[in-house]
């Protein structure tokens, strides 16, 4: 693997094409450069920094900029709200938030800095800095809760992304387009790092998602690899699904797409190559390929064998009706979680370098893997793990709200769904607009299908979609 270096990164970051263009990315200093300008605002080594950024040129340059100083990157959505900001940062002990555009006098902050264009909030400092340098930290979405990460050393990440682009043939002549968040770990780390140590183009996408404009990214760009979930694939397969012919490879990751969808990605595309891949960001984050266009159709509900230097072995689960669970081993393994770890019993880690997935499959006798379900309280939902247990705590911290419960609903049009019942300790009006006060505190993606009300001294409930 290439030893990376700033005169690397900036020729990587240089060659990086952005579809949405940002002033921001204007002459923006090389990697070193903002590194002095972190340690100059007094960013200690191991010191974390929450990034929220939109997709884009800007993200890796400060990414890879906080890196450079010594400190840690974590990766936020840049639409998260201001409350929710506030909790991750305490509860991983950052140093600093970081956007374009920062709410003012949301987090107590002690001073109001900035780096070129990104406004930047430094917070009070932890008496130790919460990680060490040379660290990462990827935010596990609804697996874990929102306010929990993962820490991974950045060589361990760069290992998992070769390894993955291994599995899938990436060449270092392929132009890959990033499509997904990249605070997402399968497009971090499968398709921007993977880059960086392939020496690919990389070219930089949304989100949103949208299928014409997807199509001429590909034939403007000359894209050869894409990856795309399957929600994200339904709304191709919905559309003219045409594609360019320069475009040799699709992965499909972030779910499992199923075998029907399989098939018809293949009839799509004759002579294509389509690969299926499976991970999570506990387990650095990609463990198993299935290249489908080389399979036959018993095995298109497969999601392949694991990548080169990944293990795994089946416990069955005594809460899981005989079905077994998945353990990953593999140095890319996290090593340690960070944060407030929900809707799971720990945080994952069974031995060192060993992951209890919280996933639950069968292996055929070649080695192949087979989706089967969950343990952990969470669900998927339109591409996003939702975790249910933060839902619950969160909205359990509205006015008048003694007690919260979600309940799974679906699937529903090939994506599961959940309802919100609330109890409250006073009448109903007590808590006149739930969704609107709920939506301070989640974001879009989380919020439920319907909400109930109940009144602790009543036997009626009200709906609310």
């Amino acid at each position: 693997m290439k030893i990376l270096t700033p005169k690397l990164i900036d020729s990587f970051v240089g060659r990086t094409s952005e579809v949405f263009q940002n002033d921001a990315t204007d002459g923006s200093p090389c990697c070193e450069a903002l590194g002095r300008a972190w340690q100059r605002l007094g960013l200690r080594r191991g010191d974390v920094v929450l990034l929220c950024l939109p997709n884009g040129k800007e993200l890796l340059n400060q990414f890879f900029g906080v890196l450079m100083s010594q400190g840690v990157p974590a990766l936020v959505a840049p639409m998260t709200p201001a409350a929710r900001l506030r909790e991750i940062s305490q509860a991983l002990g950052a140093w600093a938030i970081a956007g374009f555009r920062l709410p003012s006098g949301e987090f107590g902050a002690r001073s109001h800095e900035s780096i070129g264009q990104l406004q930047v909030a430094t917070l009070q400092p932890p008496s130790e800095p919460a990680a060490a340098p040379g660290e990462v930290i990827v935010l596990t979405s609804g697996t874990s809760g929102f306010a929990s990460g993962c820490v991974f050393d950045l060589g361990a990440l760069l290992l998992n992304g070769e390894r993955h682009a291994e599995s899938i043939g990436q060449r270092a002549d392929d132009v890959v387009l990033v499509s997904l968040p990249l605070y997402f770990s399968f497009a971090l780390v499968a398709q921007a790092l993977a880059s960086l140590v392939l020496g690919n183009r990389l070219v930089i996408s949304g989100p949103p998602f949208h299928v014409g404009m997807y199509k001429d990214i590909l034939e403007d760009y000359d894209v050869t690899i894409s990856s795309l979930t399957p929600v994200l694939i339904r709304s191709l397969l919905a559309s003219d699904a045409h594609l360019p012919d320069k475009m040799r490879a699709l992965s499909v990751g972030g779910d499992a797409p199923g075998s029907e969808m399989v098939g018809r990605l293949l009839d799509l595309r004759p002579g294509g190559e389509l690969y299926v891949t499976y991970g999570l960001t506990q387990a650095g984050p990609r463990v198993s390929t299935l290249a489908a266009h080389a399979e036959p159709r018993r095995r298109h509900g497969s999601v392949g064998r694991p990548i080169k230097g990944t293990a795994v072995f089946l416990r069955p689960t005594p809460d899981a009706g005989g079905l077994a669970q998945l353990y990953v081993a593999s140095e890319t393994v996290m090593k340690r979680s960070i944060g407030r770890v929900e809707g799971r019993p720990n945080d994952g880690l069974a031995a060192p370098q060993t992951i209890a997935t919280g996933d639950l499959f069968d292996q055929d006798e070649d080695g192949y893997l087979f989706f089967n379900g969950r343990l952990c309280d969470y669900i998927s939902r339109k591409g996003e793990k939702i975790n249910l247990a933060a839902v619950r705590r969160l909205a359990s911290q509205l006015p008048h709200v003694v007690n919260a419960k979600t309940f799974v609903t679906g699937p529903e049009d090939g994506h599961e769904d959940f309802d919100l019942v609330l109890r409250l300790d006073a009448p109903g009006d007590a808590l006149p607009n739930p969704r609107e006060a709920l939506r301070r505190l989640l974001r879009q993606s989380e919020m439920p299908r319907k909400i109930h009300i109940e009144v602790a001294s009543e036997t009626s409930s009200h709906a609310y979609k």
